[in-house]
């Protein structure tokens, strides 16, 4: 009797360890450079299994486009990669291809299933709600950028938010932060995650922006090259404890995956 006694106590505590610990998120966020040169999720899949990440966050994803196509064949390479990571994935459009420089209205591409460009989360735990927005183009700014965001159901039946997003290289990114600190994607109501390729570096305007409703939950290692710190996660003031955070080469078993870097991060929710 005493040894059962023993043995349940040791499973409640074991138990309740596992309780917290499911209130710890491991996010990586990458811009994968769409697959490129020849658009093979595998290697993607192998470096990312490895890291067992919770959350994973990408940028420049080109999906169900003419080159990436196979045997004649559009491919939903976001869709491919969650597959082979057993994640839920959502993608976020944020233009289509075929008006990359915005000569058309955005009306005559609504229905497009193909030549889709934009931003991806996958998820270990379910996805509750999820949507994505254009972010404004101001005038100098290159492309059209947008954000995706979604709500994850925990196994603890917490929620979280996190948000992918990919800021202009050339301008109008301050525009663009303004949005991602509003109502339009941030929320207090339950603790929030941002990540993604800012395209400009700590103390900025752009980064002190969004320091105004998020804190940084990384480390100020280059990720561009190796070299400049433009890949950022960010968690909402006094939601999350900040644990750990690694940047990965950007090359994997002899192949270059991108000229970004991997941004791994540690939290936990408080």
């Amino acid at each position: 009797m005493k040894k059962i006694w023993i043995l349940l106590v040791l499973v409640s505590v074991l138990s309740v360890q596992n309780l917290f610990a499911q209130d710890k998120i491991k996010v990586i966020t990458f811009n994968i450079r769409s697959f490129e040169p020849d658009f093979d999720v595998a290697p993607y899949a192998e470096l990312l299994r490895s890291e067992e990440a919770d959350i994973i966050c990408l940028n420049e994803v080109e999906n169900r486009s003419s080159r990436q196509q196979r045997d004649g064949k559009f491919r939903d390479v976001v869709a491919e990669l969650a597959q082979k990571l057993n994640m839920f994935e959502i993608f976020g459009y944020s233009y289509n291809l075929a008006n990359k420089r915005g000569e058309y209205p955005e009306e005559n591409y609504r229905y497009s299933l193909n030549e889709l460009y934009g931003n991806a989360i996958l998820s270990r735990y379910p996805i509750l709600n999820s949507n994505c927005l254009q972010l404004p183009r101001p005038k100098g700014s290159a492309d059209q950028r947008g954000v995706v965001y979604a709500d994850i159901l925990l196994p603890t039946k917490k929620m979280f938010r996190i948000a992918s997003t990919h800021l202009d290289h050339m301008g109008g990114q301050l525009e663009q932060a303004e949005v991602l600190v509003s109502d339009k994607v941030y929320t207090s109501s339950i603790p929030m995650i941002l990540t993604g390729d800012m395209n400009q570096g700590p103390g900025s305007s752009v980064i002190n922006k969004i320091e105004t409703a998020f804190e940084r939950m990384d480390n100020d290692n280059g990720t561009y090259l190796g070299l400049s710190k433009i890949d950022f996660i960010f968690g909402s003031k006094g939601k999350w404890t900040f644990e750990s955070c690694r940047v990965l080469d950007r090359f994997f078993n002899g192949k270059e995956l991108s000229d970004h870097c991997p941004v791994v991060s540690v939290v936990k929710m408080k």
